[in-house]
């Protein structure tokens, strides 16, 4: 299933997020009757207009503030709660599903929310498949509204993991707006949303919120104003962090938060940085000797990991297992028989050595006149990956291979990940409530080429039997598991690509004027400001500090 730009996705994981009261920093008016919340949600240039909830470069909080989804499904847990449907019904086939729509929900601008409008969103997607970012018409033949509370959803198969893309990852838009739209991805005008929160306006230096009176659930939102300044850089954002001129922040820190940030007051200053992707090593398997598997099993047994996370991540998150599950969220699906890959430059060195590659004067070892000289890919500038980078260098000359780092502009980079146009390169593992999302996403061999996520053109006809096996046992938890089990099975045997570290959702916050923030204690949403819809869920669970 493609899922959103690669671009867009790791800028806002890598680059900082920031924003505040430049004035004050004051999160009160002087008669202390209005709660405005300081975001750092955009570090850069200055805003350019983009308000559409389809644009690949949506404003912050467009998605989350303004525009809802029918459920949010929670990527740590898989807890689901109900948001714009109150209930949902899969048919005994698993081939049609059918949401009731809440009631009493208007649209920002007064007018009535209803079921015409949630299946003509995603109609929309299917006349504009720009907009259909998921793929969800690869598997849906219709979505009708035959009354004003119920949309039915039919298949094209059974395939319920895609609840979660369908119900969690959309954003439903107003039918008496978009139906008079030409291009749902230029649509600049003021957004119209059920969201708990109305758009105000906008600067070249600063977004602003109000709060929507009318919200369906307007009694949760203690908020009064959002505001969200352009921030320069991360240190700027930092500072106004510090300062208390922002209350959330999200961005990857260099060194230590604990020193730099929550020293500075105890009490009140937090991160939480959950895992909830990972970040791994493709491996183009078109190109030889990539496809000899115990040159790809010695690269992984080579990998320090451990040291991955700790130098490039700075210890925020773990590093990754050969398994291809996010831990510790997904820790309950490790098949523990299987061997547990990591680092071991002796081992490495033997399977290289068992396979006939043999270390010429350089060190670098060759096979059939082939030298193991491989090219890196990343986007340049992202300082985190290029750290990595470094350290697989390092790592893998070890063993006798000649890695050469290899910065691209990221439409370049994005584009040789798509095409296959690379010897090996950094990129993101997609994950979701289940292992099965980041299998799917990058071994699934209908995700080769047409801007899939199966990077590696991994093609093997066991991973798509047991991807099967896990989409036609939606009622069989256990036959599920087997299936996840056979997956992980074929990362540790055949390693189709290598995960590195996890990915961190970089969340920085003060409880000195709102509390209520979710932390690894009440890990009821993903923290960043840019996380659709975890955002939303935060909005609506904050509280006013007395």
């Amino acid at each position: 299933m493609a899922l959103f730009s690669v671009l867009i996705l790791f800028a806002v994981l890598l680059t900082a997020c920031g924003g505040g009261n430049p004035a004050t920093g004051n999160n009160t008016t002087p008669n202390n009757k209005k709660a405005i919340l300081n975001l750092g949600a955009h570090v850069g240039g200055p805003y350019v207009r983009a308000t559409s909830p389809f644009n690949p470069s949506a404003n912050e909080g467009i998605l989350g503030f303004v525009y809802e989804p029918l459920y949010f499904v929670n990527q740590i847990d898989g807890k689901e709660t109900p948001l714009l449907a109150s209930s949902y019904q899969w048919s005994e086939d698993f081939k049609k599903l059918t949401f009731t729509i809440r009631e009493n929900v208007k649209w920002s601008d007064g007018q009535a929310f209803s079921a015409e409008d949630v299946a003509f969103t995603y109609n929309l997607l299917k006349k504009f498949p720009a907009t259909d970012t998921r793929g969800l018409w690869n598997y849906l033949t219709s979505a009708e509204a035959p009354d004003a509370k119920t949309v039915v959803i039919t298949f094209k198969q059974s395939y319920t993991p895609l609840f979660y893309n369908l119900a969690s990852q959309v954003p439903m838009v107003p039918k008496h707006i978009f139906e008079k739209v030409k291009d749902p991805v230029t649509y600049n005008e003021d957004p119209v949303g059920t969201g708990p929160f109305k758009f105000d306006k906008l600067t070249p230096q600063m977004i602003t919120y109000k709060k929507n009176a009318d919200y369906w659930q307007a009694d949760k939102v203690q908020i009064e104003e959002l505001r969200l300044p352009q921030v320069t850089d991360n240190n700027v954002l930092l500072q106004k962090l510090i300062a208390g001129q922002i209350d959330w922040g999200s961005f990857f820190p260099e060194g230590s938060l604990d020193q730099t940030f929550v020293s500075k007051d105890p009490q009140n200053n937090h991160y939480w940085m959950p895992p909830y992707a990972m970040f791994s090593m493709y491996i183009n398997l078109t190109k030889e000797p990539l496809n000899d598997v115990a040159l790809r099993q010695a690269m992984a047994w080579a990998l320090d990991r451990d040291q991955l996370a700790k130098q490039a991540e700075g210890g925020y998150v773990d590093g990754g297992n050969q398994y291809g599950l996010v831990t510790p969220n997904q820790n309950s699906y490790i098949d523990s028989s299987l061997e547990k890959i990591s680092y071991n430059k002796e081992k490495a060195n033997e399977i290289l050595d068992k396979a006939g590659y043999t270390k010429g004067s350089d060190g670098v070892r060759t096979k059939n006149g082939q030298r193991l000289s491989f090219k890196l890919n990343l986007p340049a500038g992202w300082t985190d990956w290029e750290k990595m980078a470094s350290i697989i260098q390092a790592n893998l000359k070890e063993i006798g291979i000649d890695i050469q780092v290899n910065g691209l502009q990221q439409a370049n980079w994005t584009d040789a990940l798509n095409n296959q146009k690379y010897d090996l390169s950094i990129g993101g593992t997609y994950s979701g409530p289940s292992p099965y999302y980041q299998f799917n996403n990058h071994l699934n061999s209908a995700n080769i080429g047409h801007n899939g996520q199966n990077w590696s053109a991994w093609k093997d006809d066991e991973t798509d039997k047991l991807l099967n096996q896990y989409v036609s046992n939606s009622a069989n938890k256990d036959e599920q598991t087997k299936a996840i089990h056979g997956l992980e099975k074929v990362m540790v045997e055949k390693v189709p690509f290598i995960p590195l570290v996890n990915a961190g959702g970089w969340f920085e916050y003060t409880t000195k004027n709102f509390t209520g923030w979710p932390n690894k204690d009440n890990a009821y949403a993903l923290g960043p400001t840019w996380s659709f819809p975890d955002n939303l869920m935060v909005v609506t669970n904050l509280k006013l500090k007395s």
